[in-house]
């Protein structure tokens, strides 16, 4: 049975074999992990403390520690400071969440190791040489429908945040990076690998293309690692897997072309299958404007279109469907006064602010001088009366200015006849001048790759392992199915995490 769909485009179809004469290196190893990111370090790192050779291919010139969050359900952290999470409420939440299609034995994986994976880099980012700090974030939806839970991650005042890189992720590949050097582990950067080998069924290695344009080869005596991100950065590959990461207004993946589907065209070249089609987009409402709340979202017709009680994946999933890249929020003059409020029953990034836990998750001085940048930049507009502000907004008066009184009668009378929001949050906008800012969905990654299983081996078409093949991260499916759960910010990160430990551990032995 092929594994190639005809609809695909050339993406799909594998090149010719790389020529012998071509190769100018080999090298032999146990492990050969192919992407130097967050699942790939911890593959790589936990892999050679089990006392592996391990060799690391990366076609950027370094580590990649991409994101500020790494979310797991519990961890030793956690519990120390009072929240501990019930795995099955998180497990059937996360299930409905993913519309049913998710891998459950992938997610229980997840679930019940996360927290030793994190247990395990905790130990290792804190220690001297590092100094990390770590955090929870405190900014959650609390929203009865879509609600988000403690769990995510963050680690402050260590080496690459002292440099400027965002909390987080930056440090914590840091320090498994220097570690695994430690232990031995080669990195090779900018050497991209390009196909993998195969012999008598199995996947025995990579050819990787070097600067001076011949191949390095690098034999795998345990296994080769796909940990080499998603797809979101290759147009043609999203158009067929993943058409609406293609409509996003921005792609927010960093470091840029780190997220060209290569080990996803690697895998499937190799006999690898991919999970169901359309692949899930990790999406947030953070392109133009930084906030949007919850009061009155408008689209470019000028209507409202949607409850906007909702998390960030909801909001910018919703706005897309408008065949738009972008919608407007709208606000009134006592937006400081009536936001805090509404963060008792929703709030999460983007409408609240990014917190520690303890921290106040509302700073108006804050908010206010993102309101002045946005004015400046002419993403957020400013009006005395809503038929002002829509000629500002640049969508039809008489549409808008009837939506906006139909919002305000909806809330004085405490009832959303129309999108069912929760009373609590009907606000009425109704002190001027009022302000449009507008905003919409930036593409973080797109969450779907190749099939694997508990053990993170590739599967065939026929469900049945690729020896000697295995993905990690991005480059693999099963964790999501239809959609990405915010039910964890952080939790990509945290998957990723979890089973590059996993299998690093596995491989190690």
């Amino acid at each position: 049975m092929s594994n190639l769909n005809p609809k695909w485009g050339a993406w799909a179809t594998a090149p010719k074999p790389v020529p012998e004469t071509d190769i100018s290196e080999r090298i032999e190893t146990d492990v050969l992990v192919i992407g130097a990111g967050i699942a790939g370090m911890a593959c790589a790192l936990r892999a050679s403390q089990m006392g592996a050779n391990v060799v690391v291919l990366e076609k950027g010139a370094s580590w990649s520690g991409r994101g500020g969050n790494i979310g797991v359900a519990n961890s030793s952290y956690m519990k120390e400071r009072g929240f501990e999470n019930n795995l099955e409420d998180v497990a059937r939440e996360w299930i409905k969440r993913c519309g049913n299609r998710c891998d459950e034995r992938i997610l229980w994986q997840y679930l019940k190791n996360g927290g030793k994976a994190m247990d395990w880099l905790i130990d290792i980012v804190t220690r001297p040489e590092y100094g990390a700090r770590p955090a929870l974030q405190g900014c959650i939806y609390k929203g009865e429908i879509y609600r988000e839970i403690i769990g995510s991650h963050r680690f402050f005042d260590g080496p690459m945040a002292k440099k400027g890189m965002r909390p987080g992720g930056a440090d914590a590949v840091y320090a498994m990076f220097c570690e695994a050097e430690k232990l031995g582990a080669k990195f090779i950067f900018k050497t991209p690998a390009e196909q993998l080998k195969k012999e008598n069924d199995r996947v025995t290695g990579a050819y990787a293309l070097k600067e001076d344009g011949s191949y390095l080869l690098v034999e795998a005596r345990r296994g080769v690692v796909i940990a080499t991100g998603d797809i979101g950065g290759n147009h043609e590959m999203c158009e067929d897997l993943s058409p609406i990461a293609n409509r996003c207004a921005v792609n927010a993946y960093t470091p840029k072309h780190g997220n060209e589907g290569d080990g996803h065209r690697m895998g499937l070249w190799a006999g690898g299958a991919f999970e169901d089609t359309p692949f899930p987009t990790i999406m947030h409402p953070q392109a133009y404007h930084f906030s949007n709340y919850c009061f009155l979202f408008i689209d470019p017709d000028g209507k409202r279109f949607m409850n906007e009680d909702n998390y960030v994946q909801g909001k910018s999933v919703a706005i897309l469907r408008e065949r738009s890249t972008f919608a407007w929020s709208i606000i009134d003059s006592e937006w400081r006064e009536k936001v805090p409020p509404t963060l008792e029953y929703g709030g999460g990034i983007f409408w609240g602010q990014d917190c520690e836990v303890g921290e106040s998750n509302f700073n108006v001085e804050w908010e206010q001088q993102g309101l002045a940048r946005g004015l400046e930049r002419g993403l957020v507009v400013c009006a005395d009366t809503p038929k002002e502000l829509a000629e500002k907004m640049g969508v039809p008066a008489d549409a808008f200015v009837a939506e906006f009184e139909r919002y305000n009668d909806l809330a004085a009378a405490g009832k959303d006849d129309d999108f069912g929001k929760r009373r609590e949050l009907m606000v009425p906008l109704d002190v001027p001048p009022y302000y449009g800012m507008k905003f919409g969905p930036a593409l973080l990654a797109v969450a779907g790759g190749l099939r694997v299983d508990t053990e993170m081996r590739v599967l065939d078409e026929n469900g049945l392992p690729v020896s000697g093949m295995y993905a990690i991260g991005n480059a693999a499916g099963g964790r999501y199915g239809v959609d990405y759960p915010i039910l964890i910010a952080g939790n990509s990160h945290g998957t990723a995490l979890t089973f590059g430990y996993l299998l690093g551990e596995s491989l190690g032995q």
